[in-house]
């Protein structure tokens, strides 16, 4: 199985330094190491470079393009270019435990069936009980999402694959061939649900052959660069979902689900008003509602 790592970026050179280096120290390494980066100076290039210098243990295939639109458009562009059997898409602030690779094959080999996996994240900040409860109650239907309750701290190896519709992006595994039938939605401005978009697609299209690999793992340590601010998150989380909803509004009780999920969201933004003592939360839920209402549906990744 030839493994092709693939890490969007841009702005974060040390960030992605350690990145890289994590990539470097694999007990199994990927066959290609592929930046897709956009800045535009090239500190993050020479960070890359001279990580690489000497004799290379791995091909790196550094495409360094400013007119890249954004993460999907990155992807986009990687999966159009990628050479491995798999395609692993990591984020630029993250670092690999050893084994990731390895186990991410290992669960290759475990499930031949598998078109699709995402390993956890390790650093999560504990869940409170009630919190997984209230996510679970308002994400039904269309939005429902078993990832939550699985990231976070996970121990040991041997753990068995979780089934999943959904998977995170930032820590995905994907059989080439599935690039061949589902396509990168790039013009309806994803960003935080360009993951899920995507992979219900191919669970509806390919059927149960995805998974959560809790063995596969890493630390994301979340960069500042390029953040966005808390009432910003909550805009674009509220217009992406609306924005989701829409490329499946003709399934059953779906409008149902995002007249509850937004519910659910709405207390969610009064809950980050009274911690953060600012309406800013509240502010950007019902900006992004108007958002995702009023904005036309573009394409056809339906």
């Amino acid at each position: 199985m030839r493994l092709t790592a693939v890490i969007p970026t841009r702005n974060r050179p040390t960030d992605l330094g350690k990145a890289v280096a994590s990539v470097l120290a694999q007990t199994r390494l990927p066959d290609t190491l592929m930046i897709v980066d956009q800045s535009p100076g090239d500190e993050s290039r020479l960070a890359v470079e001279g990580l690489f210098a000497g004799a290379a243990p791995l091909r790196l295939d550094y495409v360094h393009d400013t007119a890249i639109a954004g993460l999907v458009d990155a992807k986009r562009v990687a999966a159009g270019r990628a050479d491995g059997d798999v395609v692993c898409f990591l984020e630029d602030d993250i670092v690999l435990e050893p084994d990731y690779f390895e186990q991410i094959e290992r669960g290759f080999a475990v499930r031949p069936e598998m078109l699709g996996c995402c390993g956890v994240v390790t650093n999560l900040p504990p869940l409170p009980a009630f919190y997984v409860s209230l996510f679970h109650i308002f994400h039904r239907g269309i939005f429902r999402d078993p990832r939550v309750g699985v990231h976070g701290f996970v121990a040991g190896r041997g753990h068995v694959l979780v089934p999943s519709h959904a998977l995170s992006g930032g820590v995905s595994a994907w059989c080439r061939e599935v690039f061949a039938e589902i396509r990168f939605d790039i013009e309806n401005d994803f960003f935080m649900l360009e993951d899920i978009d995507f992979s219900t697609r191919a669970h509806e299209r390919f059927g149960k052959r995805f998974f959560i690999n809790p063995n596969a793992r890493l630390a994301h340590y979340m960069s500042p660069v390029n953040r966005a601010r808390l009432g910003q998150r909550q805009q674009r989380k509220l217009r992406e979902y609306v924005t989701f909803y829409k490329k499946r509004r003709g399934r059953t009780s779906a409008f149902v689900s995002l007249v509850w999920l937004v519910a659910g969201l709405f207390l969610e933004a009064l809950f980050q008003a009274a911690t953060a003592r600012s309406l800013a939360p509240v502010a950007g839920t019902l900006t992004g509602l108007a958002e995702g209402i009023r904005r036309p549906l573009k394409g056809e990744e339906r």
